[in-house]
């Protein structure tokens, strides 16, 4: 007995002096013409800046959440616990780049596999989407084998990285069919576009898939794609039946937030959660309270990283100060006629605020509606001001576009387009986008409806208008 005590003592000793593998990665490199002073390190529940030195190096130790894909500005790298990663490249936009290090290997494989994938659509001389089925099909076909016989010449330092590969490449290839239908619509200008019986059919079945979720960026655009699909398939079934015009578009938007939860909320892997909670909140224009609070109690529970959850409670808190009642954000651009025009000059009426450009076509496309929206109310308490974010290199194209437009109303441009700070409070990233202010100077409305939507009438209406 005695003996076989001294022998598991042995063991036990012996297993805790097994060194164990790093908790973390160091990742380091070199840009030879840097254009920022940080890059940031991102995944579905990480984030992590790291500066660069003057002379273009850097080097940080990351406490990953997990191994597998993770995002520097646009380009997908492999990280593995443990296992350390360097990098050279011109600069951020890491192209060309050459990797060094445990993942060499790995990350190699990766970056070819993007760049011949890059220069065989740009052989084609347009879109691959614009290929007819079986053109299309075939040069899928290829792509794919490509991509398989560039991954069997190389012998990672991770054992099942090619495992894991092989399956991305069938995602990524499953993507491409998924999308086919919708863009090929889309390059031949015909939105009812349907394939054909013969298309192929779609292999992947498991949309809640953790691991994978975690190694392959392909794989991710396919889950998140299937969530929006069954998202937008439940709503099609609660409103079918319903009359147009029936149920206006605040009941709508009550019944897609319950959907949406409800989708959320049959998810059992934690980082597919983790991804379509943060895109309801940092990516998805601005939700509904409900959707809001929802998501942010989510995030807030379920994710350790430090920066990213005061990125999160950021945005939490810039949506918030967005909510009707709220003062507006102000601005004090030049004015089309001469001068410059604030917010504050207009104090006592109501303010619609259209945000465009020259270059936006759908933002020209609602130019006939705002014009007749501005001739219904002609004489009330109601100033239509445009604000265009047109780049100064535009500026002149700006003015002679109101000129010969015939623009009416207050015709404003933006001190710094994008990057003015009333753009930037109101979180704007798409246009057109409509705010309707009161008299007050309070909102009403932060994401207001189009001048081709009847429901702005009915909000002036509510305003007394």
């Amino acid at each position: 007995m005695k003996r076989s005590i001294t022998a598991l003592l042995a063991i036990i000793l012996l297993q805790s002096c097994e060194k164990k593998a790093p908790e973390y990665v160091v990742l380091s490199g070199k840009f030879t013409s840097p254009q920022e002073e940080k890059i940031t390190v991102r995944s579905h529940d990480f984030e992590k800046e790291i500066s660069i030195n003057a002379d273009g190096s850097f080097s940080d130790t990351l406490h990953i959440t997990h191994n597998g894909s993770y995002r520097i500005g646009r380009q997908y790298v492999y990280l593995h616990k443990g296992k350390n990663l360097s990098f050279e490249a011109e600069n951020e936009t890491m192209d060309p780049i050459t990797y060094t290090g445990d993942l060499a290997v790995e990350n190699n494989y990766l970056a070819q596999k993007e760049a011949t994938i890059r220069e065989d659509l740009k052989a084609l001389g347009k879109h691959i989407y614009s290929l007819e089925e079986t053109e299309f099909v075939n040069k899928v076909n290829e792509l794919t084998n490509k991509q398989k016989e560039t991954l069997d010449k190389i012998t990672p330092s991770v054992a099942d990285f090619k495992e894991n590969e092989l399956r991305s490449i069938e995602y990524g290839k499953d993507l491409w069919l998924t999308n086919y239908e919708f863009y090929h619509g889309y390059f031949i200008k015909n939105n009812d576009f349907k394939v054909s019986e013969n298309f192929p059919k779609v292999t992947t079945s498991d949309f809640d898939n953790a691991a994978d979720f975690d190694f392959s960026p392909r794989y991710v655009d396919l889950s998140m794609l299937k969530f929006r699909e069954n998202v937008n398939a439940d709503l099609k079934k609660k409103t079918e039946g319903v009359a147009e015009g029936e149920a206006n578009e605040k009941e709508t938007n009550n019944i897609y937030d319950d959907i949406v939860i409800e989708n959320f909320k049959k998810i059992k892997s934690r980082n597919i959660k983790n991804s379509i909670a943060s895109s309801q909140i940092m990516n998805a224009g601005l939700p509904s309270a409900k959707v809001l609070n929802f998501f942010y109690e989510d995030l807030t529970n379920n994710i350790a990283n430090e920066s990213l959850k005061k990125n999160i409670n950021e945005r939490y808190e810039k949506i918030k100060a967005l909510e009707a009642g709220k003062p507006s954000p102000s601005f004090n651009f030049e004015n089309h006629k001469g001068g410059n025009t604030s917010l504050e000059d207009l104090k006592g009426k109501v303010v619609y605020v259209d945000v465009w450009a020259t270059w936006c076509g759908p933002c020209i496309g609602e130019i006939p509606h705002l014009k007749e929206l501005e001739k219904q109310y002609h004489g009330k308490n109601v100033e239509f001001v445009s604000i265009s974010v047109d780049e100064k290199k535009n500026y002149e194209k700006w003015k002679q576009f109101v000129t010969d437009q015939g623009l009416v109303g207050t015709q404003l441009i933006a001190d710094s387009d994008w990057k003015s700070d009333f753009v930037k409070n109101y979180l704007i990233t798409g246009i057109p986008r409509f705010i309707l202010i009161d008299t007050e100077g309070k909102i009403v409305s932060a994401d207001a409806p189009r001048p081709s939507d009847k429901e702005i009438v009915e909000l002036f209406t509510q305003l007394g208008l």
